[in-house]
């Protein structure tokens, strides 16, 4: 059996084609990247692709994620490669959804309900989901929500300071998202650290090239995380704001502007982008700010203190943590910004390693903390795929 598993990010689109035979672990026979998928960013969009024995990279307008499932599924096609189910990444499944679904009539115009709570993630996944009804009608889907990973959030965590009966009308909440990958890299850290999941204490940094987010870990399962209701607040992120004072959407509203102007704004404009008006791309931001562009300077040290403002208030959450993690695409590769977070904190008892964390590759779990330091600073490359693919196995 043959295991096609899309990963629909904000501005990337994964794929990867898993072999299952039954007693054996799951193995990729096939994997792409899209990326810079409909973003504002520097370089051009591509997909890098490896096809049991091929690879190669394709330079192409990836204006939409539809678009860039459309390329990935011709790429597959073109290699004869038999799909027998698909699973996918949903971001946000609201109270709707608490599981892996399989795709029907009836679960896909519920999951339409849902593109409001995250408006840059989950109309493009379902983009995907309909490219691939229409060109696997006979195949079958399932969806795995990131939102599942928060389910055990506690109330003092997960309840926003709002009237009850507005709030439980409307189900604002904190839900919390990128749960796919915290699922990984929790299970990973514990390994690494020779410790029960159920013991292990962590701050995980999922830093991305579209969203981001910072979670709190203990007891098994996630106590605190930077997302929301949605995925708009939290860290500064590449085209969305994080956390933001209320009133001043309350004031752009007072402005006249309308409910899809001020989302657009705070979605698709700000973060990095709306900071530097430069870039999007957070290592574009940081080299340009060095060569002398004063915007992109002080747009990377927004976005460091923010994220060290999340690591001070969870690490003290915790009573300390046996670990930081970095992880994803931004959070395994930029080495400068691990360094400025991470950098001189020692009075806390966080020694980090110069010249470990310099040479830590993006492709490699690695430690890059001192010896002496008395919480760990772990570099962890995610997968979600895998998670997603034993999510399907098992919902099959």
């Amino acid at each position: 059996m043959n295991i096609l598993i899309f990963n629909c990010g904000s501005s990337s689109q994964n794929f990867k084609v898993y072999r299952v035979i039954d007693g054996q672990a799951p193995v990729v026979i096939a994997s792409g990247k899209a990326s810079n998928v409909a973003t504002k960013t520097k370089a051009a969009p591509q997909i890098d692709w490896t096809v049991g024995g091929d690879e190669g990279r394709r330079q192409v307008d990836l204006p939409t994620h539809r678009r860039a499932a459309e390329e990935n599924l011709r790429l597959l096609g073109e290699h004869a490669m038999q799909i027998d189910a698909v699973g996918h990444r949903f971001v946000h499944g609201g109270e709707g959804f608490q599981a892996t679904t399989r795709i029907t009539a009836r679960s896909a115009e519920t999951l339409k309900k849902c593109f409001r709570l995250a408006p840059i993630h989950n109309p493009n996944s379902f983009s995907v989901i309909e490219v691939c009804a229409e060109r696997l009608p006979e195949v079958p889907q399932f969806v795995v929500f990131d939102t599942s990973f928060h389910s055990k959030l506690p109330p003092e965590a997960a309840r926003y300071a709002l009237p009850l009966e507005l709030a439980r009308e409307h189900g604002f909440r904190k839900y919390g998202f990128h749960g796919l990958s915290y699922s990984y890299v929790s299970q990973r850290a514990a390994l690494l650290l020779n410790k029960p999941l159920e013991s292990v204490k962590l701050i995980m940094c999922h830093l991305g090239t579209g969203g981001s987010s910072v979670t709190a870990f203990k007891d098994g399962h996630s106590v605190d995380t930077s997302l929301g209701y949605s995925p708009l607040p939290g860290l500064v992120m590449s085209t969305r704001c994080g956390d933001i004072d209320a009133e001043i959407v309350l004031e752009l509203f007072r402005e006249g502007m309308g409910a899809d102007e001020i989302s657009d704004i705070l979605n698709n404009r700000s973060g990095l982008i709306g900071l530097s008006g430069y870039s999007s791309n957070l290592e574009e931001v940081i080299t340009e700010g060095e060569r002398g562009n004063e915007d992109c300077r002080i747009a990377a040290d927004v976005y460091a203190n923010r994220l060290k403002t999340y690591l001070g208030g969870y690490f003290w959450l915790l009573n300390g943590a046996d670990a930081i993690v970095f992880t994803d695409s931004v959070g395994t590769r930029s080495w400068k910004m691990r360094e400025k977070v991470c950098g001189s904190v020692e009075k806390l008892g966080v020694f980090l390693d110069t010249e470990s964390n310099r040479a830590a590759r993006s492709d490699k779990e690695s430690f890059v903390n001192q010896p002496r330091s008395e919480t760990a600073i772990i570099v962890i490359p995610t997968d979600e795929e895998l998670v997603i693919v034993h999510e399907v196995l098992r919902a099959l």
